[in-house]
């Protein structure tokens, strides 16, 4: 066999090897961080019990519901959306003038995601963006109208506000993290709402694709897409198609051990 051979049979085999040995070491260490009896903090990702990822509330005629989008667990360094809506079951009509969106400490406000679902005199119940003011000593995010969206039984007109946060990338695995939520009403003397309210987001261990890449706060590389999932990173190429991925890198080493 000519030295060039050898040279490239021996770059296919530790491609090969480093390769299935890092798919493997992956899987094996996601597997053994759920299996361990102790995490970061003394949290044990196989016993921890995951708290509720949802709650309603109610205060005068105005029923409140908040939730954390999907399953409510996300894994450290993705981006995990909450979702509140507003009702009225029966009685008065109601404006809402403020919501306050308090979330988990350390969660950043990802730039552009701020949505409000809302009954218009023109076009009806619609959603549109929203641009929050943004606390980040205080973890919340607050957005306003003086005017008031309007929650009525009258045609089941509802608000519904949604934000998604970057969790921190050294947020703890097991740990169940509260959030809270503040909102005015017109005519109401004074604030409405409950911080902590008990609606948790619960940090699990990364998959293999959340590992090898990470999100951030300005919508790109590698968000989670709120459901649970990542998108647009290379950890999710090995995932879809972890055969075509070490075909590929194998053929990257040939070409250069040729």
């Amino acid at each position: 066999m000519s030295r060039k051979s050898m040279r490239r049979a021996a770059s296919v085999a530790t491609a090969t090897a480093l390769i299935a040995g890092g798919l493997l070491v992956g899987a094996g260490a996601a597997t053994a961080a759920g299996a361990s009896d102790l995490l970061g903090g003394g949290f044990s990702a196989a016993a921890a019990e995951q708290k509720p990822h949802a709650a309603t509330k109610t205060t005068s005629n105005i029923s409140v519901t908040k939730q954390v989008v999907g399953n409510g667990k996300v894994a450290p360094g993705q981006k995990v959306t909450f979702r509140t809506t507003f009702t009225v079951p029966s009685g008065l009509d109601r404006y809402i003038t403020k919501i306050k969106d308090v979330h988990p400490a350390g969660f950043q406000y990802v730039e552009g995601s701020a949505t409000i679902n809302a009954w218009h005199l023109i076009g009806g119940q619609k959603t549109e963006g929203v641009t929050p003011e943004v606390n980040i000593e205080g973890n919340y995010v607050q957005v306003g109208n003086p005017g008031g969206w309007l929650i009525s039984t009258t045609g089941s007109k509802t608000v519904t506000f949604e934000a998604t946060y970057l969790v921190p990338a050294n947020a703890q695995i097991g740990a169940a993290l509260d959030s809270g939520l503040g909102f005015d009403v017109q005519f109401f003397a004074t604030s409405q709402g409950w911080d902590p309210m008990g609606v948790f987001a619960t940090i699990r261990t990364p998959n293999l694709g959340e590992g090898a890449a990470t999100g951030s706060a300005g919508l790109g590389l590698g968000s989670s897409d709120g459901e649970g999932g990542t998108t647009g990173s290379a950890g999710s190429a090995i995932i879809e198609d972890p055969a075509g991925f070490v075909a590929d890198v194998i053929s990257g080493v040939v070409a250069n051990g040729s």
